[in-house]
């Protein structure tokens, strides 16, 4: 008889890729429901001594940024149009010094930074399942995202704090 066994490494890919692709399903879900525009019509109210113009439908006025996004990146993105996110492993020293430039390039171009530990779930997920399939978030390495939460520049690495400013004075 021929017994199989599955390495744990294979078993913890699995397990990414059967997440990542439950976060894509539910981001193409929650993207759709998102795209129908509501429209609201107030009630109209007769008056007896007074003729007014009828009431005209009001449009709802959808967020300007991907509520998929995580809530650091959200919010700084319903603040300003950019914003650097710097990517990191907080156990490793390398990495601390590309956000340290990461974080001086944004400063210099004067727009908002976020630090996410790639080992932050809750933020680094997120972010994982909003890139094309397959690809995942670099460790060091920053991105420029631009309003609506568009992903316009990625580093896989180390870049001086000129490099980042400049990125993102291109991304604008």
């Amino acid at each position: 008889m021929h017994s199989t066994t599955i390495s744990p490494h294979a078993r913890i890919g699995a397990l990414i890729g059967v997440l990542l692709t439950a976060l894509s399903g539910s981001a193409i879900f929650l993207l759709h429901a998102h795209s129908q525009q509501a429209t609201v019509v107030p009630p109209t109210v007769q008056h007896h001594q007074t003729s007014s113009a009828p009431s005209k439908p009001v449009h709802v006025v959808r967020p300007a940024v991907n509520p998929l996004l995580p809530t650091p990146i959200r919010l700084a993105l319903e603040h300003y149009p950019t914003v650097v996110v710097g990517f990191y492993n907080p156990h490793s020293p390398v990495d601390k010094l590309t956000l340290d430039e990461a974080r001086a390039g944004a400063l210099a171009a004067h727009v908002p930074f976020r630090a996410v530990s790639l080992l932050d779930d809750a933020v680094a997920g997120p972010l994982t399942a909003l890139l094309p399939s397959g690809e995942l978030l670099p460790d060091p390495g920053f991105a420029i995202y631009r309003q609506p939460g568009t992903l316009v520049y990625r580093s896989d690495g180390y870049l001086s704090s000129a490099g980042v400013a400049q990125a993102v004075k291109d991304a604008r």
